[in-house]
């Protein structure tokens, strides 16, 4: 792909907002575009028909939905997520040169702060077609540390609350600004490029770990933190050590890979996604062309999301379409039990059990209620960000910067298309001094560089100086909260109902409320009458290391409803939930085996005896159609019959329905 020479002769002059918008551009005839900077109408999830969202029973502890983006940059981050950024460029090649630029490092800073405010659309979709308090925002900042290198972590607790799926939601430009006008994905004006992950519990689609849909880019690196974590987790699980703290998000993981290989993963098109495969669903790279007119009419006028029409509408059928089509209770039962743990470590052991027994049964119902609790308090914290960040100051900052954008980028258009001019000439870097506000506690100045010269002498560039984005890590909660949802620390109030008493729990904060829900569960926690062994021996015959089993025991070995794991020294890993007997997996249950060094794993789920499947069994393996098989000790011997399959079943608990034992 050739490129575009860069500038070397510039000159400043100061300007706000308004000026932008009316900047005066004077452009040579021998000068102009490359192209008409022109994108799809609409995304490729906008010819899918919405359904009704199915009325699932869940817990009332999970949420059905967590939109993770990043929201800020610690300045530790800085140097090493915009090297990164232009290392890692989606969509073509950098020159070296352009690197270290100011240019580059001010489409960085735009990533981070036009994804806040498009993932603004997406939870208001949502929220607006799902159940109350069941989509919560996840807020992340960038960080670096010697051990993990970059990584994005949750400024809030959101993540903390079981959710069916998480969303990780970023827009993406290209680093080279004199790129903008050609093909490379872009955010810019009226153009927007999202960049997706949609991750359920790895139990939701085990062969590939619960990653169900990733833009290209994304993919691999996203498989292979999946993998990581699932790692991670059983032998934390194993050797009885702290879990590692939660994931970055997709688009930082993939910053973090260097010289990474892509991998050979199953694929499906969006289109293909009710299709029963074993595979990611693959969310193509989209420039989407959002309405001209909407944008332009933005700072008077946010009665009308362009973005909403453009991807978000689609991309909420979608997302409902997924929900429709996984079992809630399955997706949430192991970060169920990790929340339970928050409260009762000895709670989170029997609850792998499912036991009926009524001393159990009202612990859990308490501690799920809590949690539930917790959800509301956090919905209520999504909420003022997105009023903040969308109808606050922020929204009207960036809404005038877009609009500024679209009208430099229709000029430049308006000449290309009167002219037919084919020289390639940069338009404009970015616009607008709120970038950087969010992730900066630096002043608001701003500055604008016109190039000059007489090849050059048409094209504007915004050199902000709010994206010097120094922070200071005491301050990174405070800052945020304060720009972007300023209602944030507002006492809050959340009713929570247990058995036939109500209580009602106020505080300013999270740290405050979680304090509160802890010493409420403290008084009111009755004893148990069952506990489980905590060396409790689990084998399987192709495993010659013993592993760790939670639920019923008998000398020393799983025998009972529970869940057992595995890991030996070549990397390969089993888990198993669901009966046991004399240490070995028999009767109903599910069993994920991981080969080390292999793409995909094999998931079982029917009927177990002596470890190996016995019976009808749904065998499922990546890129390939679930398969309902009959097994004689371990062997295929032939098709099985869907009425003799014994499918797991994850109970919930509720006060009305209460816990069963399969």
């Amino acid at each position: 792909m050739s490129k575009v020479s860069r500038f070397h002769t510039i000159s400043c002059f100061p300007f706000g907002i308004l000026a932008l918008a009316t900047m005066v551009f004077v452009m040579l005839v021998t000068s102009g575009c490359a192209g008409t900077a022109k994108g799809k109408d609409t995304s490729v999830f906008s010819s899918l028909e919405r359904g009704q969202v199915s009325s699932q029973e869940s817990s009332e502890a999970s949420a059905m939905v967590i939109i993770r983006y990043p929201a800020m940059i610690h300045a530790n981050a800085e140097n090493l997520y915009v090297s990164s950024f232009a290392i890692n460029a989606i969509g073509g090649e950098v020159p070296y040169a352009v690197h270290g630029s100011r240019q580059t490092s001010r489409v960085a800073q735009s990533v981070i702060e036009k994804s806040s405010y498009y993932a603004m659309s997406l939870y208001q979709e949502l929220k607006s077609i799902l159940p109350e308090n069941s989509v919560l925002l996840s807020p992340h900042i960038i960080d670096w540390e010697k051990e993990r290198g970059l990584y994005s972590r949750p400024i809030l607790g959101t993540e903390q609350i079981p959710s069916v799926l998480t969303i990780d939601f970023n827009i993406y430009s290209f680093p080279d600004v004199n790129e903008l006008m050609n093909s490379p994905p872009v955010t810019f004006g009226d153009l927007v490029t999202p960049l997706v992950v949609v991750k359920s519990s790895r139990w939701i689609q085990p062969s590939l770990g619960g990653l169900l849909v990733s833009s290209p880019p994304l993919m691999s690196s996203a498989w292979r933190q999946t993998r990581k974590e699932a790692e991670n987790s059983l032998r934390a699980r194993i050797n009885d050590i702290p879990q590692e703290p939660g994931s970055s998000l997709g688009f930082v993981s993939f910053l973090r890979e260097r010289d990474e290989a892509t991998l050979n993963l199953p694929l499906k098109g969006s289109v293909d996604g009710a299709q029963q495969v074993a595979a990611i669903e693959l969310y193509s790279l989209e420039k989407i062309q959002m309405n001209g007119e909407v944008i332009a009419a933005l700072p008077d006028d946010a009665s009308v999301d362009p973005f909403v029409n453009g991807f978000v509408k689609g991309a909420g059928t979608r997302i409902i379409d997924i929900l429709n089509s996984v079992d809630h209770e399955k997706a949430t039962f192991f970060a169920r039990q990790a929340a339970l743990e928050r409260f009762d470590p000895e709670l989170a052991k029997v609850f792998f059990v499912q036991s009926d027994n009524e001393s159990v049964r009202a612990r859990l119902q308490l501690a799920e209620a809590l949690i539930g609790a917790e959800r509301e308090f956090l919905a209520a914290q999504s909420d003022s960000i997105y009023d903040g960040t969308y109808h606050g100051n922020y929204g009207s900052k960036m809404r005038k910067i877009i609009a500024a954008e679209y009208r430099m980028l229709e000029q430049r258009r308006q000449l290309a298309r009167k002219q037919n001019i084919t020289t390639a000439v940069a338009v404009v870097a970015l616009a607008g001094s709120v970038y950087g506000a969010v992730a900066s506690t630096a002043a608001s100045a701003t500055a604008v560089t016109v190039a000059s010269g007489a090849a050059l002498a048409g094209s504007g560039w915004a050199m902000h100086k709010t994206l010097e984005t120094k922070t200071e890590s005491k301050e990174v909660n405070r800052y945020f909260l304060a720009r972007m949802a300023p209602a944030f620390d507002r006492q809050m109030s959340v009713q929570m109902e247990w058995l036939e008493s109500k209580e009602v729990i106020t505080a300013r904060g999270f740290a405050e409320f979680r304090n509160k829900t802890l010493s409420l569960y403290q008084s009111r926690v009755r004893s148990m009458q069952i506990n489980v062994d905590q060396q409790c021996r689990f084998s399987h015959p192709e495993f010659s290391r013993a592993g760790r089993w939670y639920g019923v025991c008998a000398d020393g070995m799983a025998s009972g409803r529970g869940y057992g794991l595995i890991v030996n020294d070549r990397g390969d890993t089993l888990e198993f939930i669901g009966d046991a007997r004399k240490g070995l997996a028999s009767g109903s249950g599910g069993m994920i085996i991981q080969r080390g060094g292999q793409v995909g794993a094999t998931y079982y789920e029917g009927e177990f005896k002596n470890g190996i499947p016995d019976g009808v069994v749904r065998v499922e393996k990546a890129g390939e159609p679930p398969r309902l098989r009959k097994y004689r000790a371990g062997v295929d011997v032939g098709k099985g019959s869907a009425a003799s399959l014994q499918s797991i079943r994850f109970a919930s608990v509720s006060e009305e329905r209460g816990l069963t034992s399969p």
